[in-house]
């Protein structure tokens, strides 16, 4: 089976130097092509990236229109069997990208795995980064789906929505869900959008998939965090969240988009009070959330 690994990049900092590199020390394998995504950064970056490294082919884009579109674009170049999708600001242990092909070659009927993700103080990342599909409830209060699992899986486990900083999934499911949703702009939601849609078709004889996303705990993913996050102005990081939360009910709650907006615009209000620092900041979050309602 054969792998493409897809990073996209905006802006940061040197970690995806070690990403890149982490890729390259597991080619030969069932890894083959690396592909970074410039989602036009505009600082260099792409071009001092493809003469640091030769062997990684460098999509440059020339504007940051979604992480969902740079990552789409990649995929377009390639036709391998798998994707690997990571984020810059990870590191593949020397053995992940087999690890994590041999989930899916023992589960034929699994749609994608994913390692376990862990900081750069050894602690694992689970609770963040393994969740169930996000609840009405949860949503109106602001926040992403449940943990799902109190401590780190150490069994091959199936996960409803499992952050998209590592994923490595079959290109005919990617495919056949049509990749990730660009409206979901600049980031935020669209892996969770996914793996709704994905839960949404399992078992159809055109997907070719039973269940989701498997762990594989002896795959292991050092992620920093943070590296594009750091880029972005409270503001904008709190308006993309928000806008993208509410897209995402409109999407797959309809029925109770005027609960969750409504909610979640008292919790932007109530957070604007307490922190008056930050309140510039909740108020234009609150106002792409009362826009941003269309699926």
């Amino acid at each position: 089976m054969s792998v493409a690994a897809i990073v996209v990049r905006w802006r940061g900092g040197a970690e995806i130097e070690r990403c890149l590199g982490s890729l390259l020390g597991q080619r030969g394998g069932h890894l083959g092509r690396v592909v970074l995504v410039d989602s036009g950064s505009g600082d260099g970056g792409a071009e001092r990236l493809a003469k640091a490294f030769p062997e990684v082919e460098v999509l440059a884009l020339s504007e940051n229109r979604s992480f969902a579109h740079a990552a789409n674009a990649g995929a377009a170049t390639v036709d391998d069997e798998l994707l690997l999708l990571l984020n810059p600001d990870t590191a593949a242990a020397d053995d992940a990208v087999a690890t994590l092909v041999g989930e899916l070659e023992a589960r034929p009927r699994a749609a994608g795995a994913v390692p376990i993700l862990y900081g750069p103080d050894g602690a694992s990342q689970h609770r963040w980064q393994l969740r169930r599909l996000p609840t009405v409830a949860r949503l109106a209060l602001g926040l992403p789906g449940a943990p799902a699992f109190a401590e780190a899986p150490r069994r091959p486990a199936v996960v409803a929505q499992p952050a998209a900083a590592a994923w490595l999934v079959r290109r005919r499911v990617w495919l056949e869900l049509g990749g990730l949703d660009e409206a979901f702009a600049p980031a935020w939601w669209e892996d969770v959008d996914l793996c709704a849609r994905l839960a949404a078709r399992l078992g159809e004889p055109g997907l070719g998939a039973d269940e989701g996303f498997v762990v594989a705990p002896a795959a292991r993913v050092e992620h920093q965090g943070g590296s594009s996050v750091g880029e972005l102005a409270p503001a904008a990081f709190l308006t993309a969240y928000h806008g993208n939360l509410v897209r995402y009910a409109a999407r797959h709650h309809p029925r109770r988009l005027d609960l969750v907006r409504r909610s979640v615009g008292l919790s932007l209000l109530v957070r604007a009070a307490i922190r008056p620092g930050r309140a510039s900041a909740y108020l234009a979050a609150l106002r792409s959330s009362l826009r941003r309602s269309e699926a």
